[in-house]
């Protein structure tokens, strides 16, 4: 027997800790981290936290449900690794809408190389705002990363040809001037940035800077996060990237969608990392809501545009210092 089912069964409380923890390296906008959890007997509680939602990018709330996805889908790995099979329900309570979803521990199970490596993917994945490296991502992992996104409602589809890449790239350069021109954003963007260690946010030792005069050479444009401060990371070779661009897809447009897309985003990116890839969110043209409807009419999508992902090999050496987390006595509470 591998499995076992049992009511007085349930997580030891150091499993639930390991859980959270894995949940809260989730990636989020901005590194914002607008999530947090609450522990009862048998289940773990997943909330949003609306003081960290962006107004002027994120209006409607979508990134900041896309981002508490994505913390789900790694709590659920971080149980699945301590040898927890366990069930979601999304959005369990009309009453309470910042109750995103509760996760029911419903018995062990044996512990599987697969999610011993996506566990330890977990573990090392980050967002790769660098250039990569200019050789393609085989199309054999191209497969793998389109497999992992698909779900109830969810899929990804890959931008190849030329004609939709240089679509992409007039949308996502008309959508990053949009927000650009917006006071409220520019100096949200600034209040996200940070010049030194932080808890959150997005620090400088992680944007690339890119010299005066110098233009980044990539195919579509990505968000200037230097529009809010220098970044740390000097681009001296300044390659051609050749990434792949995978657009996270709903069938529906509704919170539920939203949330699962953003546990679609997890897992690809866990994905990516378990293959030697990196990745980074590009949300420019799915950030504002008349951009974003602008944005799937023009690339005559007929699904829900989600999000936006870049993915290719990484450069050799030394990778940025992790984004911070805030600790988890600032996002968990734990009941007996």
């Amino acid at each position: 027997m591998t499995e076992t089912t049992s009511t007085s069964l349930m997580p030891t409380r150091s499993e639930v800790v390991r859980a959270v923890s894995f949940g809260v390296r989730a990636p989020s906008i901005h590194n914002t981290q607008p999530w947090r959890w609450e522990y009862q007997p048998g289940v773990l509680e997943l909330y949003a936290d609306r003081s960290r939602q962006l107004p002027a990018l994120d209006p409607d709330g979508r990134s900041l449900l896309l981002s508490c996805g994505a913390a789900l889908e790694l709590a659920r790995l971080g149980f699945a690794a301590s040898g927890w099979r366990t069930e979601v329900d999304r959005l369990p309570d009309p009453d309470r809408p910042d109750l995103l979803a509760r996760i029911h521990a419903v018995g062990r199970t044996a512990v599987q190389p697969a999610t011993v490596a996506r566990a330890r993917a977990a573990e090392h994945r980050r967002t790769e705002r660098r250039p990569f490296r200019v050789e393609p991502v085989a199309e054999e992992a191209v497969r793998s990363l389109l497999a992992a996104a698909t779900d109830s409602g969810v899929y990804a589809y890959a931008v190849e040809r030329g004609d939709e890449k240089l679509d992409l790239a007039v949308v996502f350069s008309w959508a990053d001037a949009v927000e650009l021109m917006d006071p409220a954003y520019r100096a949200e963007l600034a209040h996200w940035t940070r010049a030194g260690e932080a808890l959150d946010g997005v620090p400088a030792a992680a944007v690339p800077h890119v010299a005066a005069g110098a233009l980044r050479h990539t195919e579509v444009p990505m968000r200037d996060f230097e529009a809010g401060i220098t970044g740390g990371q000097p681009l001296v070779d300044l390659v051609d990237e050749r990434p792949v661009y995978l657009v996270l897809f709903s069938t529906a447009d509704d919170r539920a969608a939203r949330l699962r897309a953003g546990e679609a985003y997890a897992r690809v990116s866990v994905e990516a990392e378990r293959l030697g890839l990196a990745s980074s969110a590009m949300t420019q043209a799915v950030d504002l809501p008349a951009v974003r409807e602008r944005f799937r009419m023009l690339m005559n999508w007929p699904d829900h545009p989600q999000m936006v992902l870049r993915i290719g090999h990484p450069q050799p050496g030394p990778t940025p210092p992790p984004t911070g987390r805030r600790p988890l006595t600032a996002v968990f509470h734990y009941e007996e």
